[in-house]
């Protein structure tokens, strides 16, 4: 990651509590925000079923089965589901991630998309174009370059800029005029229909190899994993934090109420825990138990990665609402989930950001479990 992008990054991060706090922010099994709202502000938006008409002033992350965009985004938007449609026009950058993804808005910026199936039509795109997926179909212009990788592409479209594709087949269709270069490393060559031109360069090779433009298909790969990261903790901490409501507002109060004492006491198990497992397998007998150690820590990672939210989430709301005691309830375990995703895109701090978090959850959930076990005793 470059040094601009760093800086970008923790800028981000620094602005969050004035964003977060002026968010509107939809959840359920089919959240719907209709066609007559005007939302003056970011919205996130996840769910079962998702659907979203209304024109938003701001930035737009929407996360859930299947994702329906409709209305406008002055700003960026981010969606991941099963099925994702966007129609909406969008007056910046679309990230998105989904089994079957489709785009007709018109969209100013870059469109970075990873999915099974996808289709790019309607208004079309100013800037690049980052694309991975099975089937991609491009048929709306592009005003900046293509980047694709896919088993099949069919591009049958304008393109001004360059357009760069590795995988299985390409197919120039009757309406694509590419102004650059074209470079690409398939099986056979590509097939052009009637009418296909390509102005610049055409560069085939028959063996595959790097991607040209590394930097965009980092770009691509990059958000595709913070958005399955996002939505995949999410999900976890909603389970946990609505099904067992009541231990979560526990765990959260006795993590934060000593945040430091919970924070030795969840590095000392993360170091005790598989130190005493290995040492357990030097003996025949202790074998077995080892075993159960090494489960344990393992177990216990997983679940502090879905707990961690929760508890960043309960104590960023009660700064941003100033509230007098923690709440644990969806709005505060999205807005938990979404700034913990973000915080693995930035090196060094936000990883030891993290860890902390991870300890402190351990040791909170460790104290409760003993108070458990202390009273069967």
């Amino acid at each position: 990651m470059s040094k601009k992008t760093c800086v970008a990054v923790l800028a981000v991060l620094a602005l969050v509590p004035v964003v977060a706090s002026a968010a509107v922010i939809r959840s359920g099994e089919a959240p719907n925000v209709s066609s007559t709202e005007r939302i003056v502000n970011d919205l996130y938006i996840g769910g079962g079923s998702v659907t979203s008409a209304a024109t938003i002033v701001g930035d737009e992350i929407a996360l859930g089965g299947n994702v329906l965009i409709s209305g406008s985004v002055s700003q960026d938007l981010m969606a991941a589901g099963g099925n994702v449609t966007l129609l909406g026009n969008v007056g910046q950058s679309i990230r998105a991630l989904g089994g079957t993804i489709v785009v007709t808005g018109a969209v100013k910026g870059d469109v970075v998309a990873a999915g099974g199936q996808v289709h790019l039509s309607g208004n079309g795109v100013g800037g690049d174009v980052v694309w991975a997926g099975g089937t991609i179909t491009i048929d709306a212009p592009v005003g900046g370059n293509l980047h694709l990788r896919g088993k099949s592409v069919v591009v049958n479209a304008p393109v001004k800029g360059d357009v760069f594709f590795t995988g299985g087949k390409l197919t120039l269709g009757s309406a694509a005029v590419i102004q650059g270069a074209l470079t690409y490393m398939t099986p056979e060559k590509a097939t052009m229909e009637s009418g296909a031109k390509v102005v610049g360069k055409i560069t085939y090779e028959d063996a595959p190899k790097p991607p040209v433009s590394t930097p965009a298909v980092f770009a691509a790969l990059l958000t595709a994993a913070f958005i399955l990261t996002a939505l995949m903790t999410l999900t976890s901490a909603l389970v946990v934090g609505l099904i067992f409501n009541v231990y979560a507002r526990q765990l959260v109060e006795r993590a934060l109420s000593e945040p430091l004492l919970e924070l030795g006491r969840g590095f000392a198990t993360l170091v005790i825990l598989p130190i005493a497992s290995v040492l357990l397998f030097a003996t025949v007998i202790g074998v077995p138990l080892g075993a159960l150690g090494i489960l344990g820590f393992v177990a216990s990672l997983i679940y502090a990665t879905i707990l961690a939210p929760i508890v960043l989430g309960s104590l960023l709301y009660k700064w941003f609402s100033k509230s007098n005691y923690y709440d644990v309830t969806w709005k505060t375990i999205l807005l938990g989930a979404v700034i913990y995703a973000l915080l693995g895109l930035v090196p060094f701090i936000g990883w030891i950001v993290k860890l902390a978090l991870v300890c402190i959850s351990i040791g909170a959930a460790t104290k409760i479990k003993w108070d458990i076990v202390k009273t069967w005793r």
